[in-house]
């Protein structure tokens, strides 16, 4: 059996029964978002749902493997009517916009040394939710921190990742809440390969888009220091005499900067600003690939070899799909330099 099936969830997650009469639609997901994504679902028939609580989960069974590419609130339903049935076409939002829509209603501060993922954890509980993957660290505030009231808690909660070298807050396609320490692609785990060849899974055309232009070789990030405390800086510079982007090659430093970086230690700083470096010379190399759904996240680190016969490392950076039988993903991947 391969094809799409879609779960109608309570607003706990729960699976209360099978949606029938899907008739199209299509969804999105965009690692760079801070929302991660998207879609849209066309329905025929009144199916019970709750347009305002129930939520519904995008399944895809393959050779009878099946796993879930998306969690999605509904939004927007449009009701078209004719002489003997009704056909809803329905906007679909990750569940990122939960804790995107949620703020504080006073002001809130957090002291020096507050312990930061299980302040994360409660503030994604004070939304409803509480299907969370957390990564404990004792990782702390090395500064004091406060959010003016009506800040979404969602701007809080990246926040205070960033300050411990986490992820950004994001949502699985299981709908699960994921606060996760960052990897640097070198250290993740390559989730597929694509391979050309009598079994491939991905379609022979491809495209590489470069972008040469201003890519910077050395990245400055400043901390928030104190009357008393000077501000931690992070400094991450390209000195691989292979790229060509580096200070060897170019001669000359091309430097990017930010201020007013939450940053618990020396190391995390210098890890966001390696990060930050490494994220700016991303986008030079964009491939676009259509492939066969598989089970991938955002972010992933994948292997891709081509007709060329040149193995290349690529993240995941989106992937868009149309719910119909014979779906492929259109996807795009930063190369990996």
């Amino acid at each position: 059996m391969t094809g799409w099936a879609f779960a109608l969830l309570d607003a706990s997650d729960r699976e209360l029964h099978r949606i029938d009469g899907v008739t199209g639609g299509s969804a999105e997901v965009v690692a760079q978002s801070v929302l991660g994504g998207s879609g849209s679902l066309s329905i025929d028939g009144d199916q019970g749902i709750d347009w305002m609580s129930h939520r519904v989960q995008a399944i895809y069974t393959d050779r009878g493997i099946s796993w879930p590419f998306g969690t999605y609130l509904f939004a927007s339903p449009t009701a078209k009517h004719t002489a003997v049935d009704v056909t809803h076409t329905v906007q679909l939002l990750s569940k990122m916009n939960i804790i995107a829509e949620d703020t504080v209603e006073a002001r809130y501060s957090l002291a020096v040394g507050t312990v930061v993922v299980p302040v994360v954890v409660a503030l994604i509980t004070s939304a409803g939710e509480t299907r969370i993957a957390a990564t404990a660290s004792t990782a702390a505030l090395t500064s004091p921190l406060t959010w003016e009231a009506g800040t979404s808690k969602l701007t809080i909660i990246n926040d205070l990742l960033q300050a411990i070298g986490y992820w950004s807050l994001w949502c699985d396609g299981a709908g699960q809440f994921r606060v996760q320490p960052y990897l640097n692609p070198a250290s993740r785990p390559v989730a597929f390969e694509f391979e050309h060849g009598a079994r491939s899974l991905h379609f022979p055309d491809w495209d590489r888009e470069q972008d040469q232009t201003s890519v910077p070789n050395r990245f400055v990030a400043v901390g928030q220091g104190s009357d008393t405390v000077a501000a931690l800086v992070g400094v991450a510079t390209n000195e691989d005499p292979n790229s060509q982007y580096s200070f060897q090659r170019r001669g000359r430093w091309i430097t990017a900067t930010e201020e007013g970086v939450e940053a618990a230690s020396q190391q995390v700083i210098d890890q966001y600003a390696a990060r930050k470096l490494r994220d700016a010379m991303d986008p030079v190399a964009r491939l676009t690939v259509t492939h066969a759904l598989i089970g991938l996240e955002p972010n992933d680190l994948i292997g891709f070899t081509p007709e060329d016969g040149i193995r290349r490392l690529a993240t995941v950076q989106r992937m868009a799909v149309s719910f119909t039988f014979d779906t492929d993903v259109r996807a795009e991947w930063r190369e990996v330099s």
